[in-house]
């Protein structure tokens, strides 16, 4: 939440509970804090639950009414995601949610997806609690590849999924980070979100400017990363394996593909897929 845009009321009392609620390795944090608690989420829920058990009687039944409903609210946010997304798989261009859709379906439950930007979590639901990891406030663009092979590092037995936008992609040195997949044995699976833009430098611009002149041309001056290289053969040249997608019905069966060579020929593989958004 910006703080300067939406906020709590001036008196509130503001509680920080993290791992770090200080946030010592930030150069600089503006949000308001009365009370820091150094504590694991684990332990915060927990000792929450104590404490308010202590104050007030719980009542099971509202309880179980407000699971019921979240639930339920849930159920229905999938399902309509589902019914978008089985459109976007006859559509004339790739969408990122029948990517994020394929990727999921494609890769499982217990596969580890780490994404920079463009991955749709309405449409890739992980339930299992460290299988995904988004970009911190604190990282630049270009963490998500080095992050992923780090992931790969500490865990060799999970399918890990690099999830990234092309610009993210660009930033993070891609042939080196080929040439460390290969030459430490980390075969991850990069998806490639190709929609030829630096798509934060065109969100940046138009929530800035979103009326002016910038505004006019969707926001891509200086955002534009056409004509875009051929991303599939950086992996190739690494001893990968790649594949440039463009059509949503290839999508699933390149995925398939990709993951079986990760999984059983323990080969890096990267889908540079084409998409509009």
């Amino acid at each position: 939440m910006d703080p300067s845009l939406e906020g709590p009321r001036s008196e509130c009392r503001v509680a920080h509970i993290g791992e770090d609620p200080a946030f010592s390795r930030y150069p600089i944090r503006s949000f308001p804090v009365d009370l820091s608690i150094a504590a694991s989420t684990p332990a915060t829920l927990a000792a929450l639950e104590k404490a308010l058990a202590a104050r007030i009687a719980p009542d099971d039944g509202a309880i179980a009414r407000r699971r019921d409903e979240l639930a339920e609210r849930a159920r229905a946010r999938r399902a309509k995601a589902i019914a978008q997304t089985d459109k976007d798989a006859t559509a004339e261009h790739i969408t990122p949610e029948w990517i994020s859709r394929c990727v999921g379906e494609a890769v499982g439950s217990e596969a580890i997806i780490v994404n920079e930007y463009p991955l749709r979590l309405d449409h890739c639901a992980r339930p299992l609690p460290g299988s995904y990891f988004g970009s911190s406030p604190a990282g630049g663009l270009g963490w998500g590849f080095g992050a992923a092979l780090g992931a790969k590092l500490a865990m060799r037995d999970k399918l890990v999924v690099a999830t990234l936008g092309d610009g993210s992609y660009v930033f993070a040195n891609p042939t080196a980070c080929h040439w460390v997949a290969r030459a430490h044995d980390l075969p991850v699976l990069t998806v490639v979100f190709n929609n030829s833009l630096y798509g934060a430098v065109r969100s940046s611009t138009l929530a800035m400017y979103g009326q002016g002149a910038a505004a006019k041309g969707k926001g891509e001056l200086l955002a534009d990363l056409s004509p875009s290289p051929a991303f599939e053969m950086l992996a190739e040249a690494s001893g990968g394996y790649g594949a440039r997608i463009d059509k949503p019905a290839d999508l699933p069966q390149a995925l398939k593909r990709a993951v079986e060579v990760v999984t059983r020929e323990k080969r890096q593989a990267l889908i540079n897929v084409v998409c509009r958004y």
